[in-house]
């Protein structure tokens, strides 16, 4: 049982357009038989924490699961817990079914909450991290009918292909996310966002680029168009990525739910991170079929802005490497920092060098990369 080439391109349609997830996900769900799925998050202030729903199917109301959460929120919160620790025991994307909340099945009809959705026609849920890197982000979960068991082999097979994918999706999908907001669209407001956003057509040629793209590509040997405007690549290792990305679907959304791939280098300590998307339909562009790409392009030696109080959290980071991280999100070099801070180079390594072992990243663009999955903020401020 495997998803079909044209739900994975609808998947990443939504990374361009964020409206096609509620339709999207209850479309997973009916090909797994189930009611719907829910992607949560755990929105932190100061100790305390609040469960939200990021996105549902269709099948759902926001404000009918914001009254279920408020009314349950310990028994929600247990049941997240238990479900984030069992996930967490592997770098798959794999759903934990609701066995590991309770010993029996009546022990678990005997739930306040699972009584309460059991008389909504819902009795078993099976739920998996999409980022654990971040727990607090992306927290899967799928409803399943009072009349029928558990996931069966064939359709936890289904999730496990599918469900890479949603991830890949959901984590390119945050800086339109956070365009439309502001009620604007990808195309029309790509110049509002700090990384770099260019889209090719079926061919590979550029059709759109934004303003920090072009920044990019005029400044580094990375990128350039060859004579008949296809976006190509300097390095022969990524530009063969690039076309394997291009040519089949199926290729995406391989990383599983710690996708830390290498970044290219663009000069000395500069690193762009660079990300590949099918963009098989979209309102923006017209009716038909458009079969291109949207490829994403971070320049680690700019600023970012992240939430170091999770990553801290998260990580176990003391004050002092959270205040370095807190530097390195600012775009500076180890040598800069050291300078800054009147400490020698090796000092400064030595503390990044514990910093990249607590947070399992083998390079410092990892990690910058990890702290972009913190919060971040891809908008330019108003005077940018």
């Amino acid at each position: 049982m495997e998803p079909d080439r044209d739900t994975v391109l609808k998947i990443y349609d939504a990374v361009a357009d964020a409206s096609l997830w509620p339709d999207l996900l209850q479309d997973i769900a009916n090909q797994v038989d189930a009611v719907g799925c829910i992607v949560f998050e755990w929105q932190r202030r100061e100790l305390e924490r609040k469960l939200a729903v990021t996105v549902a199917s269709s099948y759902y109301t926001l404000t009918d699961l914001g009254k279920y959460i408020a009314r349950f929120f310990e028994e929600e919160s247990r049941d997240q817990d238990l479900f984030e620790a069992h996930s967490l025991q592997s770098d798959q994307i794999e759903l934990v079914q609701d066995d590991v909340l309770a010993p029996t099945i009546e022990d678990l009809r005997a739930l306040s909450n699972v009584s309460t959705l059991e008389k909504l026609g819902i009795r078993h849920r099976a739920a998996g991290l999409l980022n654990k890197d971040n727990p607090s982000q992306f927290r899967f979960s799928v409803q399943l009918d009072a009349s029928r068991g558990r996931l069966s082999a064939d359709e936890l097979g289904f999730m496990q292909i599918v469900l890479p994918h949603v991830a890949k999706a959901f984590h390119l999908g945050r800086p339109t996310s956070q365009l439309a907001l502001e009620h604007r669209s990808l195309l029309a407001a790509m110049d509002r966002l700090i990384i770099g956003v260019c889209i090719l057509d079926s061919k590979g040629n550029v059709v759109v680029e934004n303003e920090e793209f072009r920044r990019q590509r005029s400044s580094y040997r990375v990128f350039y168009t060859d004579a008949s405007g296809t976006l190509r690549l300097y390095k022969p290792g990524w530009e063969q990525r690039f076309e394997m990305l291009k040519s089949d679907v199926s290729n995406h959304g391989k990383f599983g739910a710690r996708p830390r791939k290498e970044a290219i280098a663009a000069e000395e300590d500069v690193f762009l991170c660079i990300e590949v998307v099918p963009l098989h339909r979209s309102h923006e562009i017209g009716s038909k079929s458009f079969d291109g790409f949207i490829v994403y392009s971070s320049d680690t030696s700019q600023p970012i802005k992240c939430q170091t109080g999770l990553l801290q959290s998260a990580f176990g980071l003391s004050n002092t490497e959270i205040s370095l991280a807190e530097a390195i999100a600012q775009g500076l070099t180890n040598r800069q920092i050291a300078e800054r801070r009147e400490r020698s180079v090796a000092t400064i390594n030595a503390q990044v060098k514990s910093i990249l072992s607590k947070t399992n990243c083998a390079t410092r663009t990892q990690f910058v990369r990890l702290m972009m999955g913190f919060g971040a903020d891809y908008l330019k401020k108003a005077n940018q």
